[in-house]
């Protein structure tokens, strides 16, 4: 099997997805980007098309024409069933560190206004210290800041306020952090 980056992957499934055996029509759009769609949706990098080229997946049109037909080859269809019968690889997302720099901005903003109020952005994805337009992080940090010990938060109303006070272990990491 040939290593393929993700974008010559994708440009390969949509070539066979549209080739139905007379071929499918490259288009050049701009900027060394040629299209397989009609609209123009979905345009791909010059360098894209060349793997395809390099391990024969491809034939017909070249990088050099400005217009033209492109097939799958048999050895197109075997790579992208190779493709297809591999699991996905998706990469893991880390969770947010508590002593990571973007953390510890947060953990100086909440201490700069202690005991303010935590407003969310409406889909509750980040959460703002003090106002709308205060510093704000995602919610990951904000629960790793809070697993770590280094801040409370306290429900003050029942339709969901928030108050976020710095804790003596997060009063603790933050003289760390200044002192080298």
């Amino acid at each position: 099997m040939t290593d393929l980056s993700p974008a010559s992957q994708k440009l390969l499934r949509e070539i066979a997805r549209r080739d139905k055996g007379d071929g499918v029509a490259i288009q050049y759009v701009s900027r060394g980007r040629y299209t397989v769609t009609r609209d123009g949706a979905t345009a791909y990098n010059r360098a894209t098309f060349h793997p395809l080229f390099d391990h024969d997946l491809v034939i017909g049109w070249d990088a050099h024409d400005e217009d033209g037909d492109m097939r799958l080859t048999d050895a197109g269809r075997r790579v992208l069933a190779e493709l297809d019968a591999q699991p996905a690889q998706t990469k893991a997302r880390r969770e947010p560190s508590a002593d990571g720099a973007t953390a510890q901005r947060l953990l100086r903003e909440i201490a700069k206004h202690d005991g303010s109020l935590v407003y969310d952005d409406g889909l509750r994805r980040v959460w703002r210290v003090a106002s709308r337009d205060g510093y704000r992080a995602s919610i990951g940090m904000w629960v790793a800041l809070e697993k770590a010990g280094y801040i409370r938060t306290d429900r003050v109303s029942s339709i969901g306020g928030q108050r976020v006070t710095v804790t003596d272990a997060g009063r603790a990491r933050l003289a760390q952090h200044r002192t080298p």
